[in-house]
């Protein structure tokens, strides 16, 4: 049927055009009738619009074009021919999801349906099956367990229906399953199976939390062992000193560390028995065992006594106790109560010292085989002895040695071990180059080198030499003949003695060996604990500690360790044998060189490092060019490793 619109307008024009407009037609495709003439007013009567009917002609049907079709019903390709056998072949379209073959070529995008659909083959992705995976994981020591899953679920393809037509447009349709999911039953079969049956958490558990597509919950807690309080000796003599406020008007530091001698009767040394530890237990209710107790005994020598049920150690005699490796000792004592100054000159003693007051300028304090305690201060002094020294405040522009013969022997084995490792550089440098400058002779070679390269050597050989000359007393007869070979090979006027490349590589050969020699003897291991230092030097066989805040400006030599770790390490340098340095700041704000460094091996520990800083162990340095937090730095398969916090930075 026509579809007919009526329009109004003042003329029959204007009327016409409103139904076409509705109609969106032309006149050409329209019937038009005239429903009503327009008219004008006159003598009072109403005026009247035009009105007509506008109807859509009649179209003849398209002629159908004789043409194949191919659609999807239910997931299957459905192909209908053209009627007369001759209309044009179908197409279908496809995009990368689908794999598609005809006459066994595969075909990319579009493919024309020439030969219909026998020869077509369509490949869609394989359907996934919906999956639970899901495992228990139990920590290292068994006491707790926890379980893991992960939902997927399935899929399966098929082709999207589509009505049949010329051109079909091929698209994927993906229905998803939903995965199995675990339930509180299942868990407690999976435990029992895995044979976790110790602190089970299956009460804490819900099904909702196994709906989750991933997961993790604890399963098992296990009973963690309570570690024994394992024996131990508690020094009395050696008890630390209580903590004071560094702002109060007036500190007694006598009555606040008061170190002196003991007499017959006084504990030196309580024996704690310790308390056995209780056995824990596992996930899969096996016992975790606790370490046993170990067995401890408090040694003594002379002077000490042990009660007979070997609970505490008391002394027999007048003197000042020491603990010289495990073993409580008392022995004779020097004490001045006073200050050693002018009044009282040097104090050598074969024995050990206390000294009440303060050690003040040109005096010197010497025993060759005790300990030394000045509860003062020390300012322009000289304390030495075998034994270990201590001093409870300040050292200011002093000299502290500890160890006696054994501290020269480090000093020795710092300096020799610093000339071998530039020995060996120089010995290398010149290998390198000799093929190329093989014109040059090997004095002016060596002369060349020493001058743009390794100056220092020479000026280490001095040191060596001096301190030698110094020390002639603890120098062996060995070390004696190398400190000459060395400066007269090296040192005075002109080019170096060295006749040529062999004789180099026997004098470091030399110098090696020594090294080994002085790494070899046995030392003793002397300490010194200082409570600030300024404008110093200690040399200690064994560790140094400061106990207060400030080490500035002073150098430190010690065989064992170094340790600052309330206080700040600024503008000197810390020489360890081995072990380990530790301080609280190394350098200032204003870049100040400092060197901390480790002869052999060990580790460096240091809260905050400045910029201008160096940190050595063996023959590798770093220098840091910022600040650095949480520093730490030592050496894995012999190479230096520094780190910040997590942070390499070096290695």
């Amino acid at each position: 049927m026509s579809r007919s619109v009526v329009g109004e307008g003042k003329t029959i024009d204007d009327a016409i055009n409103s139904a076409l407009a509705i109609l969106n037609a032309s006149r050409t495709e329209v019937d038009i009738e005239i429903i009503q003439e327009p008219t004008k007013k006159v003598f009072g009567l109403k005026k009247e619009p035009a009105i007509v009917r506008v109807s859509l002609k009649s179209k003849p049907a398209p002629k159908q074009r004789d043409t194949a079709t191919v659609g999807v019903v239910g997931g299957e390709l459905v192909f209908q021919p053209a009627k007369n056998g001759n209309g044009e072949p179908p197409i279908i379209v496809f995009g990368s999801e689908l794999d598609v073959y005809y006459n066994g070529e595969k075909v990319e995008k579009e493919l024309e349906l020439a030969e219909g659909i026998e020869p077509l083959e369509v490949i869609i992705p394989e359907a996934q099956e919906p999956a639970l995976d899901y495992r228990v994981v139990v920590n290292g020591d068994k006491t707790r367990a926890e379980l893991i899953w992960q939902r997927k679920p399935g899929v399966e393809y098929t082709l999207e229906d589509f009505p049949p037509t010329h051109r079909l447009p091929l698209r994927l349709k993906k229905v998803t399953t939903e995965p199995p999911m675990l339930t509180l039953k299942d868990v407690a079969d999976i435990l029992m199976i895995e044979g976790i049956k110790f602190g089970l958490q299956l009460d804490s558990l819900t099904e909702e939390q196994f709906e989750a597509v991933t997961g993790a919950v604890t399963v098992a807690i296990g009973q963690e062992p309570i570690p024994p309080e394992q024996p131990s000796i508690n020094y009395v003599f050696q008890t630390e000193a209580p903590d004071i406020d560094p702002d109060a008007l007036r500190i007694d530091y006598f009555e606040v560390y008061g170190i002196s001698g003991v007499k017959p009767g006084d504990v030196l040394a309580v024996k704690n028995h310790g308390r056995p530890g209780k056995p824990g237990i596992d996930v899969y209710g096996e016992p975790i065992s606790t370490e046993p107790l170990r067995q401890i005994e408090i040694k003594v020598g002379e002077g000490v006594a042990l009660a007979d049920d070997g609970s505490h150690a008391v002394a027999t005699t007048s003197g000042l106790p020491t603990l010289q490796g495990d073993v409580i000792r008392v022995t004779s004592v020097f004490e001045l109560k006073g200050d050693a100054d002018a009044s009282t000159g040097n104090i050598t003693v074969d024995g050990n010292i206390i000294i009440h007051g303060n050690v003040l300028d040109s005096i010197k304090v010497e025993s060759d085989s005790g300990n030394i305690v000045v509860n003062g201060l020390i300012s322009g002094a000289v304390l030495r002895a075998g034994g270990s020294i201590t001093v409870i405040k300040n050292v200011i522009r002093s000299q502290i040695i500890a160890g006696g013969s054994t501290v020269v022997r480090i000093s020795f084995r710092k300096m020799l071990s610093r000339i071998a490792a530039e020995m060996e550089q120089l010995i290398a440098a010149y290998e390198s180059i000799v093929s190329q400058a093989a014109h040059i002779p090997f004095e002016n070679l060596i002369k060349h080198l020493l001058e743009l390269k390794f100056f220092q050597l020479p000026k280490d050989i001095k040191l060596f030499t001096d301190y030698a000359k110094e020390h002639k007393g603890e120098c062996t007869e060995e070390l004696a003949q190398l400190a000459e070979t060395l400066g007269g090979s090296f040192l005075g006027f002109g080019p170096p003695k060295v006749l040529d490349i062999d004789h180099l590589k026997a004098i470091f050969a030399r110098t090696q060996a020594q090294v080994a020699v002085l790494e070899a003897m046995s030392l003793t291991e002397s300490d010194v604990s200082v409570g600030y230092l300024q404008n110093s030097r200690i040399e200690a066989s064994g560790h140094v500690k400061v106990t207060g805040k400030g080490c500035f400006y002073s150098d430190i030599l010690a065989g064992k360790g170094f340790s600052i770790a309330n206080g700040v390490f600024r503008g000197g340098e810390v020489t360890i044998g081995s072990g380990r340095v530790e301080a609280r700041e190394l350098g200032g704000p204003t870049g100040i060189a400092t060197l901390a460094q480790i002869v052999e091996d060990g580790e460096i520990v240091v809260n905050l490092v400045h910029p201008n800083v160096t940190i050595a162990i063996k023959d590798q340095s770093y220098r840091f060019p910022d600040n650095a937090s949480q520093v730490r730095a030592y050496l894995e398969n012999g190479l230096l490793q520094v780190f910040s916090g997590s942070l390499k930075i070096h290695g």
